[in-house]
């Protein structure tokens, strides 16, 4: 089986650097039009809608669903940006009319008052304003999203995005001295151009390309309590190649992607292709339902995602998985078992009950296959041997890394986020640095571990960096 080859990743600093030349390619466009700029704050409310649009674009291709986006940089710190952009480009998007009554409402707030009035129904500007309570829509509907049908959730997110994208293009073009000029225009239609073209791959493209391959379900059985395993059997000729670690997207027929489909990490080695084993947690009203699905019904399958990989020359592994993380984990050892790899590797497994340790059995028999040691860690009364008691603290994972303790040493974490700070905060503690530390976060949300807050402090500079070339461009 040919072994996926991952192309080499552009720096983090170089895919930072074509972020903020992308999202401020109108200002500089702007600038380079030659047009007087009529006011501090006039200008800087322009360039503040200027950047709010472009951002918008931008969001189609930090969906997570681009390979040579994510699977570079984790889909956690792309989803994790993003989130925080969504709130920056609706930030911006709401201070953008507001600059221009700057002057109005320190001369006269009634006047200003009256004058926002007008502007918000004004013709002219229908589509802006339709387009910014879109935007709100959009971005209140994310905030409370884990209240919502996982399926209610992706049905609207994406098209209410499509739409509002749409408006913006027509406001851009039609309103303004600056997106007057050729150049400007120019800007605004290689954007949307971008954007909807990564639209269309992942609303219409990728579902085709997903149900071209004869993807079934070989079997389903249940390993513990509220997980089960779902093994999946492709065409011999499958185009799927995959990273031991990574993750793929998986729709159940007779539902159709992208409204329908869940990301999984597979559990098994590249070398067990055409079949892929999933270990699947029982958490949504979709998966409560993988038990009961027949064998022999299809599948679309998109991958690979994610850069839950063991780097090649580090040293030895330490992994650390708590519940159905151990998916990703089992997929790594199966494929290290696969290729003879002599590396040790050394395996922190919690879970909160003893029902919840899965594949014990077959994690022994690895055991005998690699320089590969256990330790199981519960938050029961331990009744095994290596079995500790839970839950997972910063002293355990410590202990972990001084019997591994080397210069060449990568961890990777996956588990519920709690886990995964406490585990990653205990790695830095214990001397791992950053750069080797690897976790993927399916919540998005914002963590609070000190790798997270790192990542967050980046992605605003990116956004602070955004501010100050828009205050530069209102004063010149």
């Amino acid at each position: 089986m040919e072994l996926h080859t991952r192309p080499p990743a552009l720096p983090e600093a170089a895919v930072a650097l074509l972020y903020v030349l992308a999202a401020l390619s109108p200002v500089l466009a702007a600038a380079a039009t030659g047009i007087e700029p009529v006011g501090v704050s006039s200008e800087f409310g322009a360039a503040l809608g200027l950047t709010a649009a472009a951002l918008l674009y931008l969001q189609f291709l930090s969906s997570g669903r681009f390979e040579t986006i994510s699977g570079r940089l984790g889909i956690d710190r792309t989803m994790g940006f993003h989130r925080i952009a969504a709130y920056v480009l609706l930030a911006f998007a709401v201070l953008h009319p507001l600059l221009y009554l700057t002057n109005t409402l320190l001369a006269d707030p009634l006047a200003a008052w009256h004058r926002l009035q007008g502007m918000l129904g004004s013709p002219r500007l229908r589509t802006g304003v339709i387009a910014l309570v879109g935007l709100i829509l959009i971005v209140c509907l994310a905030t409370v999203r884990k209240r919502l049908r996982y399926e209610v959730w992706r049905a609207s997110h994406g098209p209410l995005a499509v739409v509002v994208a749409g408006l913006v293009l027509h406001h851009a073009i039609t309103v303004g001295a600056y997106s007057a000029e050729t150049v400007v225009r120019m800007v605004w239609l290689v954007l949307a151009a971008a954007a909807a073209g990564a639209a269309l791959l992942v609303y219409a493209v990728r579902p085709w390309r997903m149900w071209r391959e004869d993807w079934r379900i070989e079997r389903v059985r249940r390993v513990g309590a509220h997980i089960v395993e779902m093994m999946l059997r492709g065409p011999a000729t499958t185009q799927l190649r995959f990273s031991a670690g990574q993750f793929i997207w998986v729709t159940l027929a007779p539902k159709r992607p992208p409204f329908h489909d869940h990301p999984f990490s597979i559990a098994s080695a590249p070398a067990d292709l055409p079949r892929v084993r999933l270990v699947i947690n029982e958490v949504g009203d979709c998966t409560r339902t993988f038990e009961r699905v027949a064998p022999g019904t299809r599948v679309a399958v998109d991958g690979p995602h994610g850069s839950f990989v063991v780097p090649p020359q580090a040293s030895p592994i330490i992994l650390v998985a708590g519940g159905v993380g151990i998916a990703p984990v089992l997929g790594i050892l199966e494929d290290a078992a696969a290729r003879s790899d002599s590396r040790p590797y050394r395996v922190l497994y919690a879970a909160r009950k003893h029902s919840g340790l899965v594949f014990m059995d077959r994690l022994r028999e690895l055991q005998t296959r690699l320089d590969l040691s256990i330790v199981y860690l519960v938050d029961e009364a331990p009744r095994q041997p290596n079995c500790e008691a839970g839950p997972l603290r910063a002293a355990v994972v410590k202990e972990l890394v001084r019997a591994a303790e080397t210069p060449t040493a990568a961890a990777l974490i996956c588990g519920p986020p709690p886990m995964m700070e406490v585990a990653a905060d205990a790695l830095l503690d214990a001397g791992i640095p950053a750069s080797s530390i690897h976790y993927e976060r399916f919540d998005y949300g914002a963590g609070k571990g000190r790798l997270d807050r790192a990542r967050q402090r980046q992605a605003l500079l990116v956004f602070l960096v955004l501010v100050a070339a828009m205050t530069a461009f209102s004063l010149r």
